[in-house]
């Protein structure tokens, strides 16, 4: 649902709510498990014997949690975050290798519909073609009868893909909405996220946040996880919801729910079990009906 620059081989991309890497080849590498994940770069670290040694890490984020770590090409958590030369940063902030193809469009413009054509698409099942354009620095989409399908009123607009579905994400002063590709508005420019999911089920879903609160709709903009929270995350089949304290529990899709009260939650065995840690630091596992396996 989004990627950055390739750097030292690898680009860090987003599939359902949380971010991975993949090679060259298209390959995720490294799961996606991970809250923010940035570009690889080079790194010394220390060995206590010949001076040191240059390697590649990344830095990224985990859960709810605000604090980096540094992880190794594996995905593994470095024990220490190597040192950064000052003439490193300039240099991965630059995409490795990068290929730009630049569109030419020929269409007539007389009712001044529009500055400058970004971009085309077209859906599925159709002949109708559609553009992404500006006009007054602001973005919009018109089709080829020359129909406003989605007002030239927006910061940004891109595609984003959930399974084999795509929306037009709008962007309106930093709040978010959606539109269908064909420019029907399922959400108003109000919410601070809105993150679209392909559900193991099959079905898709809207997270969505609004006031610091964050729910669930599923596809037909009905309520799935109506009570709002501090921050919900697709996963495996299920959502770990967090609450004002960064407890998280967890939202089964036969509606069962596993109250915020663990510092970590994470679904295992396609979904039937949760793995579980406790404020006191106690890991274990939970079935859906909440029966906690321990050992003593």
């Amino acid at each position: 649902s989004d990627a950055s620059w390739f750097s030292e081989g690898l680009a860090p991309v987003m599939m359902n709510g949380k971010w991975g890497y993949i090679d060259r080849a298209g390959k995720m590498v490294i799961p996606a498990k991970f809250s923010s994940a940035k570009a690889f770069r080079k790194g010394f670290v220390e060995n206590g014997t010949n001076g040191g040694d240059t390697v590649l890490f990344a830095a990224a984020t985990i859960g709810n949690s605000e604090n980096e770590i540094c992880i190794n090409v594996k995905g593994q958590t470095m024990k220490k975050c190597p040192a950064i030369g000052e003439s490193s940063i300039a240099g991965n902030n630059d995409p490795v290798k990068s290929v730009t193809t630049t569109k030419k469009y020929d269409l007539p413009n007389n009712s001044g519909l529009f500055d400058k054509i970004i971009d085309d698409y077209k859906v599925a099942g159709s002949d109708e073609t559609y553009y992404l354009a500006m006009k007054g620095n602001m973005y919009g989409v018109f089709n080829s009868k020359f129909e406003t399908i989605v007002p030239f009123e927006y910061s940004s607009i891109k595609m984003v893909n959930s399974g084999p579905r795509k929306y037009l994400e709008v962007d309106k002063g930093n709040l978010y909405g959606l539109y269908s590709p064909t420019g029907q508005q399922i959400y108003t420019p109000e919410y601070t996220r809105v993150i679209t999911v392909n559900g193991t089920d099959n079905n898709e879903y809207y997270i969505i946040q609004k006031d610091g609160k964050t729910f669930v709709r599923d596809g037909n903009n009905k309520d799935f996880i109506a009570n709002g929270y501090a921050n919900i995350t697709y996963d495996n089949g299920g959502f770990i919801i967090t609450d004002e304290n960064k407890l998280q529990g967890y939202y089964f899709m036969d509606n069962k729910i596993i109250a915020p009260k663990y510092m970590e939650v994470k679904s295992v065995d396609g979904g039937k079990y949760l793995l579980v840690k406790t404020a006191s630091g106690r890991q274990g596992y939970i079935n859906a009906d909440g029966y906690e396996y321990f050992l003593e």
